[in-house]
């Protein structure tokens, strides 16, 4: 999981620690006056999250063989979502990717990036291609909240804001900011003005509130214990345009292709919410009722909890409806209620 808001000395040593391991642009005394609970717009410094440059004259040409997006339709104004996949169509990551001059970059959670990274490093040598790790040159931030416009314009974005659709890429300086939705933006930008963006007086809030947004959106990234076990449309990438069913043959896309067009595939991204305390990690078990039994039925991708709100992406068969009673497998089994999704599975 991302890092927590909580205020506890506990929670705020364990965060600050994971902290120290990923970044360098972000010290203790940043976290400590992180905002679990922002008034309006906010930025979010996201040290979990990774990004990786690729380089040489066959990258995208690599890329595209690899991937569920169709890189070839990649432009200056605009960026990807797309999921990195086994022979069998199980997921290595799910990620986001731009190009930068000659090289593309693509951004993801720092589990799911190493996965990726891995793999496209063993098959990259019979490509013209190469990869950096981008710790060491770029930063990654979540933008969201109502009304983002002034906060946009004092990170030095001029373009009106009401025109902000899913999929656009705006560049100014050292900043790339996407935009996962309207209201829902991640901003790459180099490590030092990462650093001088931290000293500036922004409405910063912690990860964890970014991350509740995303669930609330129905994105969703995977986590260590997830890597290699889900196909894209349990996650419902169809629906997030990040599946192209035209561009051709990609690692694994016989078994997405036989979900689409066979329909086999029968479990679904839902949003669950519910009052309490827990944080569960990925792949803590969801149960339903079933008279007076209980059953598992699904589990969690993410989740984040925001002073006792707690936000859940899980996986659950795609016939789940609000009707059907679900509550989490732990010590204290908080019933969850399933939220409404801003897109259509359809």
């Amino acid at each position: 999981m991302l890092l927590s808001p909580n205020d506890s000395a506990i929670d705020l040593q364990r965060d600050t620690d994971i902290t120290t391991m990923h970044t360098s642009w972000l010290t203790a005394e940043h976290y400590a006056a992180l905002s679990s609970q922002p008034s309006g717009a906010f930025i979010s410094p996201l040290p979990a999250f990774d990004c990786l440059t690729l380089s040489g004259v066959d990258n995208r040409k690599y890329l595209q063989g690899q991937t569920t997006c169709d890189v070839n339709s990649l432009t200056e104004d605009n960026f990807l979502h797309g999921a990195h996949c086994d022979a069998k169509g199980k997921m290595w990551s799910q990620f986001y990717l731009l190009a930068d001059a000659d090289k593309l970059i693509a951004i993801a959670f720092r589990d799911e990036m190493a996965a990726s990274y891995a793999q496209w490093k063993k098959f990259g040598v019979f490509s013209k291609v190469s990869f950096e790790p981008g710790q060491a040159h770029f930063a990654v931030f979540g933008i969201g909240g109502p009304n983002v416009s002034p906060l946009l314009q004092q990170l030095g974005f001029t373009f009106d804001s009401s025109t902000i659709s899913a999929g656009q890429l705006y560049r100014h300086g050292s900043y790339r900011l996407l935009a996962l939705s309207a209201g829902h933006l991640l901003l790459l930008t180099s490590l030092d003005d990462a650093k001088a963006l931290m000293q500036q007086p922004l409405p910063f809030a912690a990860p964890t509130v970014w991350l509740a947004q995303h669930i609330q959106q129905g994105f969703s990234y995977l986590e260590q214990a997830l890597i290699g076990e889900l196909v894209p449309q349990m996650l419902n990438l169809q629906a997030l345009d990040a599946i192209s069913f035209t561009k051709g043959c990609y690692i694994g896309q016989e078994t997405v292709a036989r979900l689409k067009y066979r329909g086999g595939n029968k479990r679904a991204a839902y949003i669950l919410s519910a009052q309490t305390d827990e944080s569960p990690v990925a792949g803590s078990a969801i149960e339903i009722q079933l008279g007076e039994n209980w059953r598992r039925t699904g589990q969690v991708v993410n989740a984040a909890n925001i002073n006792n709100q707690l936000w859940l992406i899980a996986v659950l068969p795609n016939d789940t409806t609000a009707a059907d009673t679900l509550r989490l497998s732990s010590d204290s089994a908080p019933l969850l209620r399933i939220e409404p999704l801003p897109y259509s599975l359809n």
